[in-house]
């Protein structure tokens, strides 16, 4: 997605054809496991999916542009000597332009192999960036 896009339920016309949209998003949730670079992207698209908009449309044609130029790009396991955990959160306090709720990610390493990762919307809105922050952490450390 576009940075600086910010996406919303009334942020341009009605999409034609909600049934295309709702079938690329589904396409998209799956390549998500293989992609992990699109994972915030489809979970933003994925909360418009009762009745998208034109902008939205068009961020989804963006994620499938970007996916036809990384083609050759794909998740890579190599071995390691040493077996550290690395584990790395982050959030987007009150990103949602609708209700005000947090998108947060993480994504954890065991050694140089990404093994984990997440992106979702937060259920409970928090009062600070600093408290969404801390959720996001907790969150990472417990799954």
């Amino acid at each position: 997605m576009a940075a600086g896009t910010k996406l919303s339920a009334i942020d341009s016309e009605l999409f034609k054809d909600p049934s295309l949209y709702r079938s690329t998003i589904g396409a998209l949730q799956y390549l998500i496991l293989t992609s992990p670079a699109i994972s915030f992207t489809v979970n933003k698209l994925s909360q418009y999916l009762q009745a998208p908009t034109e902008l939205q449309w068009q961020a989804c044609k963006n994620v499938l542009r970007y996916l036809k130029g990384t083609q050759s790009h794909g998740l890579q396991f190599r071995p390691t000597v040493s077996l550290h955990l690395e584990c790395y959160a982050d959030v987007d306090w009150g990103s949602n332009l609708d209700d005000m709720r947090s998108t947060s990610g993480y994504c954890v390493y065991l050694g140089p192999n990404l093994i984990q990762w997440s992106s979702r919307k937060r259920r409970v809105g928090a009062l600070s960036s600093t408290e969404a922050e801390y959720r996001a952490l907790a969150h990472t450390t417990t799954k």
